[in-house]
């Protein structure tokens, strides 16, 4: 009996050992996998930028206007169209006649603004669209872009920072006014600061201010990319301009 006692135990123990062995095995490539791998080390890429602009011909000659136009607006313009420099804009947003555009021919010359309206019916595509977010987007400047490629928007809606649409408020919320500074140089209203533009300012308008000095909450001047709020009675629009372009508020 002892002798199969002895047998018994040894197939035991060899049993015991092949398991343990066998969770070793196991257990070593589980461990190992939790180690980051020379691929999860790496940081994400970015993202492709946002394409925030529709582009699109313009049919036929129109002018663009610095600010929306209506009753008693300081209605500066420039020409564009087949016959200008100006032959294609980006549509960022629309309202029910008119569309917010930038002109990418008076942008790569740095003349401002570039941001203006036109009325729809001067373009051949006449919306905004949200495109999808990839290196170099199909934009067909010369036919409209397919709707199941880039959708249309709404009035009124904008392709936002994330690629997500927004809608754009160009009223913001009123202030008292406190004091006023001179324009010194052509820029854009904003809805906010950095945010959609809405309008424009030209050199010698008054900007109204929300204080009485144009300065800021610890008494320096503000920096040229900082922006402030304000009144522009030639545009007739409450919104934010970059202190670069008001000396009053830099120096």
């Amino acid at each position: 009996m002892k002798p199969n006692i002895r047998r018994g135990l040894i197939v035991a123990c060899t049993a015991m050992t092949l398991t343990a062995v066998a969770d070793t095995a196991v257990t070593v490539p589980e461990a190992s996998a939790t180690l980051s791998s020379p691929l999860e080390r790496q940081t994400n890429p970015k993202l492709p930028k946002v394409h925030y602009t529709n582009q699109t011909k313009i049919i036929k000659d129109c002018p663009i206007h610095w600010n929306y136009p209506r009753e008693a607006v300081n209605d500066q313009t420039w020409p564009a169209g087949p016959s200008t420099g100006s032959k294609i804009v980006g549509v960022r947003y629309t309202t029910a006649h008119y569309a917010l555009v930038r002109d990418g021919q008076r942008q790569r010359a740095q003349t401002a603004p570039w941001w203006g309206w036109i009325e729809k019916d001067c373009l051949l595509d006449k919306v905004a669209r949200k495109f999808p977010r990839v290196e170099r987007p199909r934009d067909r400047a010369s036919q409209p872009d397919p709707e199941d490629y880039a959708p249309r928007l709404d009035d009124w809606w904008a392709t936002g920072g994330n690629n997500i649409p927004k809608r754009v408020d160009i009223t913001p919320s009123h202030r008292p006014i406190k004091g006023q500074v001179s324009v010194g140089t052509a820029g854009t209203i904003r809805n906010g600061p950095n945010k959609f533009a809405i309008g424009n300012v030209g050199p010698g308008w008054t900007f109204q201010i929300a204080r009485s000095q144009c300065r800021r909450l610890d008494g320096q001047p503000y920096k040229p990319s900082q922006w402030i709020f304000g009144y522009s009675p030639d545009a007739r629009r409450w919104g934010w301009v970059q202190a670069a372009h008001l000396p009053a508020c830099t120096s």
